[in-house]
Parts: C-alpha cells; sequence; structure tokens
C-alpha cells in the first residue's frame, strides 16, 4: 500500500496486542502494522536501543552526548525506551523525530507501554510534548518533533543513531531509496550508524550505493535479520 493509498483509507487506527503482551498500531482497514506482530516491545528494544543506541555507547564509552533521529515517530515507544537507556545510562540525548501524521491522543493514551516499562508520567510527557519545539523532558532526554516528511525535511543538526523505522518497503517505497540514505548520510557524523527492520536486498544495496557499510544481524523473533549501516 503506498503513501497515497494510506491517505486515502482515512487514517483510521485499531490498537492490537502483539505476542510479546505490548500493543501495536494497525492503520484503517490494513496489514499496515506499526510494529512486528510478534513483539512490539521485542521488536524495539532489539532492533533500534540493543543495535542502535547501546551499540553507539559501546564504540563511544567517553561520549557525554548522543544525538538520535527517528524516522517515523509512531507510537513514541522507541522514544520512551531511549529515554529510559538515556538516564540509565547518564548521557545527554537529544532526540529527533519526523511523523507526518502524529498518532491521536485516543489511540496512544490507551497503548500499555507505560505500564509494561513502569514510566506513566515519562511516556506521557513524551507524546504531549508540543511539534516543532527542542523541549526537556528529563535531565538526561531533550525531545524535538516535528510534523513533517523526511522526504522535505532539512536536517539542522548533525545525527549519530538513526533509528530507520518508516513502513515497510512495499507500503511505503519512495522512503527506501538512496537519495533519502544519502541525505541521512550527509547527516551522520563519522561513525555514526542507521539501524532498521528490514533486511530486504534493495534496502541494502541502497544503502550502500549511498556511502554506508551494511551490516547483517540475526533478528527479533519473528525476523531473521535486521540492519545496522556506519558511517565508517
Amino acid at each position: 500500500m503506498t503513501e497515497k493509498q494510506l491517505q486515502e483509507v482515512g487514517r483510521t487506527y485499531e490498537i492490537f496486542m502483539t505476542d510479546d503482551g505490548s500493543h501495536s498500531v494497525r492503520v484503517g482497514n490494513t496489514d499496515v502494522t506499526f510494529h512486528s506482530t510478534k513483539g512490539a516491545l521485542r521488536e524495539s528494544r532489539h532492533v533500534f536501543l540493543d543495535n542502535g543506541f547501546l551499540y553507539w555507547l559501546q564504540q563511544q564509552p567517553s561520549s557525554k552526548k548522543l544525538t538520535v533521529f527517528e524516522v517515523g515517530f509512531g507510537t513514541g515507544l522507541n522514544a520512551l525506551l531511549t529515554a529510559i537507556a538515556a538516564t540509565q545510562n547518564r548521557i545527554d540525548v537529544h532526540y529527533h523525530a519526523v511523523d507526518l501524521y502524529p498518532l491521536p491522543v485516543e489511540i496512544y493514551s490507551r497503548l500499555n507501554y507505560p505500564e509494561l516499562l513502569g514510566e506513566p508520567e515519562l511516556y506521557k510527557i513524551i507524546m504531549q510534548t508540543g511539534w516543532e519545539q527542542l523541549l526537556y523532558v528529563s535531565p538526561f532526554f531533550r525531545l524535538h518533533k516535528s510534523k513533517s516528511n523526511l522526504l522535505d525535511y532539512t536536517f539542522k543538526v548533525k545525527v549519530d543513531v538513526v533509528y530507520f523505522d518508516a513502513f515497510a518497503p512495499e507500503d511505503q517505497p519512495e522512503m527506501w531509496v538512496q537519495h533519502v540514505y544519502t541525505k541521512i548520510y550527509e547527516a551522520l557524523n563519522p561513525g555514526g550508524v542507521l539501524v532498521t527492520y528490514c533486511s530486504k536486498g534493495v534496502v541494502r544495496r541502497a544503502l550502500h550505493q549511498a556511502g554506508f557499510t551494511v551490516v547483517k544481524l540475526p533478528g527479533p523473533p519473528g525476523k531473521r535479520e535486521v540492519i545496522r549501516a556506519i558511517k565508517e
């Protein structure tokens, strides 16, 4: 389903339970989901936290600051996990995210991430902070959400870690192409990484063409492989 078709379904949403007991969201009367049906929380931790955020910290153990950029803010789960990890690791995180269609409060307020992670107030602040503003969410986590499309977005800061969490290539093919990755590559600091759940050959080739070194990694349950792309 293309972006145009996603618009035509009216952007209605349905909450459903994934296999690890965490919620995810389905778009309209489609098969397009925000997370793996095998486990939303498990997928986010594995792909973005472990292979992106924590990997970067291991490579830069003396760093006191980290800039994260998320493509597809969605349910805010990746931001919540990162805010928790920032406090645990006592590192100053500047978190930037783009999303053209933010979830309405009547959907995100019913998701069970705050209860599962024990952070109801933190999640509420992350989801309710205004857009187009850089705001302190916690002593170690600053958040800037932009209601825009990555294709039209202009990077104003250099980035260390990119969470590439757009809808799948069959749903948003315009996002998984070389010129998009070239734009991200140019915004990354040397040693910066991009992580994503999709390891299709067309995605790996586009990343290579943009200049990345691409590493295939074991995936979470239900997914054989995921990708880490590095700006050497």
